[in-house]
């Protein structure tokens, strides 16, 4: 990885000299814009939101989606090569290697001149996170509506469950392995007993876990960075129970109570063995329950959708629970320094704020109407069918108008809701959310350049001490490792930021 950005430097440097950006506004219909975004699993030219787009803005867009393996690598190598994408939508710490190599078209004289309602929809917090060491803003945010969502959670055949004898959901780790133990005894061989790990594209860093994280916040653990009682940045392997967290998973691995592929699975993996009904348990997230309840009612597999429940973040024997808040980034978007047209790409991401409600909420009467309390409340199926993929879209949101248009977005269909309400909604202790101190801050060049590194060398053993390759007497071993790459370097710039919030 870090061979590819130190590429992506030089190649970002020899293009930029020869890039000529348009010098005036072509407008909708003179145009046609260029868009790379996440990966998806449809045909991101054939959605029913894309003539919605063109019906919205005027503008003609060609879309293009990363890979779900190795996108980074494909990002990096592409903007290496010269990719000529007027609009990125990416994930934080993508968008912030990239600026830390340059690779990105200052904004602030475009936003001023055609991204006025851009500019108005989020805080100065925001934008101060999204300037360079010049001052210059060099991406635009796609906020996520919602601070202290339970974005990760275990999904449940409460059908299973209840035929096994498992009367009450677990709310501690030791009641969490009791009950796999008690269907393991139960079941045999019969059905995968859990499954996963859930990695979701949508969700930058976060989302690239290979550990449950509702299983996690047992030991404590959140985050790859966290901050410890003396104000000191930690990173997760130096967290006092790392390795009692590490020796709990190789007992489910060890003990036949997790899937043995638990390493190779991919998401379309997970949804295939509990949408076939193979698996008892899943690693969940709003979009996989979205993806999988309706095809699992179809095909028979539960009778009902309260033939489903949810576990949510897990406490230690010892009262322990930490969960990271969603507050945050949810994408950013930004103007390759190739880009042919900055100028339109600005322009059209304004026209979608202005028309924010449409795109991804619909047409009053038609996709939605206002409750008695002056709520949103879709129409399905319409309302799911042609604005179910909108978000995909999103480049910027007007952040508070967001955060109400958004409630509706959950009920696009039945699964989705059900989750929502039984984790999100269900959630009582507030105090388990953790902060996340580095929403905010401002891209630097250890951390853009590195951390994605040391995060997969993480994930990587993480991986092998599960499956028993490794063990807990390797942490020292891996520790060494992840010092050979910068680790204290990210770490000296993460204390920085940290101090400078503190005072």
């Amino acid at each position: 990885m870090k061979k590819l950005v130190s590429l992506l430097l030089v190649a970002v440097m020899m293009f930029a000299v020869m890039a000529t950006a348009s010098a005036e506004l072509l407008g909708p219909g003179n145009v046609t814009l260029k868009r790379l975004g996440y990966t998806c699993p449809w045909d991101v030219n054939a959605d029913y939101m894309v003539p919605i787009m063109k019906e919205a803005t005027g503008y003609d867009v060609e879309y293009f989606a990363l890979p779900a393996e190795k996108a980074d690598d494909k990002l990096f190598s592409e903007v290496s090569g010269g990719a000529d994408y007027d609009v990125v939508n990416m994930g934080v710490n993508q968008w912030r290697t990239l600026l830390a190599n340059g690779a990105l078209l200052p904004l602030t004289d475009l936003l001023n001149e055609y991204g006025k309602d851009i500019l108005a929809g989020n805080t100065e917090e925001v934008w101060n996170a999204l300037k360079g060491d010049d001052g210059e803003i060099y991406g635009v945010p796609y906020m996520f509506p919602h601070s202290q969502e339970i974005n990760s959670f275990l999904v449940c055949r409460k059908d299973l469950l209840e035929k096994a004898g498992v009367t009450e959901l677990p709310k501690t780790i030791t009641e969490f392995y009791n009950m796999l133990k008690q269907l393991k005894e139960f079941y045999g061989d019969e059905y995968i007993i859990m499954t996963g790990p859930l990695v979701s594209a949508s969700e930058g860093i976060v989302g690239s876990w290979r550990l449950p994280r509702c299983i996690t916040s047992a030991f404590g653990i959140f985050s790859d960075w966290m901050i410890d009682d003396e104000g000191k940045v930690i990173y997760q392997t130096e967290h006092p129970k790392f390795a009692e967290m590490i020796e709990f998973f190789n007992k489910l691995h060890n003990e036949g109570l997790i899937d043995s592929e638990w390493a190779a699975n991919k998401e379309t993996d997970i949804q295939e063995k509990f949408v076939s009904g193979r698996a008892i348990i899943v690693t969940g997230s709003r979009a996989l329950v979205n993806f999988t309840t309706a095809p699992m009612l179809d095909n028979g597999v539960i009778a009902t959708i309260d033939d489903l429940c949810y576990i949510n973040p897990l406490h230690g024997d010892d009262g322990t629970c930490k969960f990271m808040e969603s507050e945050g980034f949810n994408q950013i978007s930004a103007v390759l320094k190739n880009s042919k047209h900055p100028e339109d790409a600005i322009n059209w991401i304004n026209k979608k704020v202005q028309e924010q409600l449409f795109i991804c909420i619909g047409v009053e009467g038609v996709h939605f109407n206002y409750d008695e309390n002056g709520q949103i409340a879709p129409i399905n199926p319409i309302f799911a069918n042609e604005r179910g993929d909108s978000y995909y879209y999103i480049d910027c949101t007007n952040a508070a108008d967001y955060q109400f248009q958004w409630p509706s977005r959950i009920r696009k269909s039945a699964g989705q809701w059900h989750a929502f309400s039984a984790t999100t909604l269900a959630l009582e202790d507030t105090s388990i959310i953790a902060k996340n101190f580095l929403k905010f801050m401002p891209a630097s060049e250890a951390y853009a350049n590195s951390n994605a590194t040391l995060f997969n060398m993480l994930q990587d053993f993480i991986m092998q001490a599960m499956d028993g390759v490794r063990t807990v007497n390797d942490i020292p071993a891996l520790e060494k490792e992840l010092a050979n790459e910068d680790l204290e370097d990210v770490r000296a710039e993460l204390q920085a930021y940290y101090d400078g919030l503190a005072k």
